[in-house]
């Protein structure tokens, strides 16, 4: 009976049952990013080699990239910002849910681990330390942390934001820039070789600004690592010009 409880406990070590699905909550046997059939997420392999988000068109860049000025080196997301990914990062950041940094991290050290980056630390993007008190954590933070957990590479604090800026949600990235300037600056000394963590990528504006600053404060390379990022538009979406007002 011994040995067998002994062997009970190793499998439910191994392969627990009561391990559920991170987003609707279904049971499931483990895996590594801790996601059911009905609700996995897809690596995002067609990717802008500059910005890493998903890319419609068959060359390297994305539109975005091509024609504005980018500080970071190189930058990867795990996912595209689609439903799903939405609520794992909304519930991460609002709903107190800080155990999701740790199946993000996971999607994180995958791509980490298939580039050829030099890493010398990793760094997070700041919070403004009252809305910090408020939330109670930087949720960019705590998938830093979980992410050195699994590599040889120390979590630094390198950069402090000094202004608390308004939601930028709904902004575009002219507005985020201009929003962003002197709200970051940088904590100390970087080493040269530096992976920014943030957890999602919309316009880039934030994790490009905070590349700025590093690489103004002596950093060699500034690579971007976040766990989604929303995905470059189709033209045909883009926002159509009334060719009616040439007419005139």
């Amino acid at each position: 009976m011994k040995k067998r409880s002994i062997v009970n406990e190793l499998i439910q070590v191994l392969y627990p049952d009561d391990i559920k699905c991170i987003v609707c909550g279904r049971e499931i046997h483990p895996n590594r990013y801790g996601l059911c059939g009905d609700c996995k997420l897809d690596i995002n392999v067609n990717y802008c080699v500059r910005c890493g988000r998903h890319k419609v068109g068959t060359g390297d860049h994305c539109d975005e990239c091509a024609g504005s000025h980018v500080y970071f080196d190189e930058a990867r997301s795990a996912v595209n910002y689609d439903a799903t990914a939405k609520d794992i990062v909304q519930r991460l950041k609002y709903g107190g849910a800080r155990y999701l940094a740790k199946p993000i991290a996971q999607f994180l050290l995958d791509i980490l681990l298939l580039s050829d980056w030099r890493v010398d630390c990793i760094a997070f993007v700041p919070m403004h330390a009252k809305r910090e008190r408020k939330r109670g954590y930087n949720q960019a933070k705590l998938i830093a942390l979980e992410l050195c957990e699994h590599i040889d590479a120390p979590c630094i604090s390198l950069l402090e934001k000094t202004t608390a800026t308004v939601n930028q949600a709904k902004l575009d990235r002219a507005k985020r820039l201009e929003n962003l300037k002197g709200t970051v600056k940088a904590d100390g000394d970087p080493p040269d070789n530096v992976v920014l963590i943030d957890d999602v990528m919309t316009t880039g504006a934030t994790v490009n600004e905070c590349a700025r600053i590093l690489k103004r404060a002596g950093a060699k390379s500034v690579y971007v690592l976040t766990f989604a990022s929303v995905p470059e538009r189709p033209l045909l979406d883009a926002p159509q010009t009334d060719i009616s007002l040439f007419r005139r």
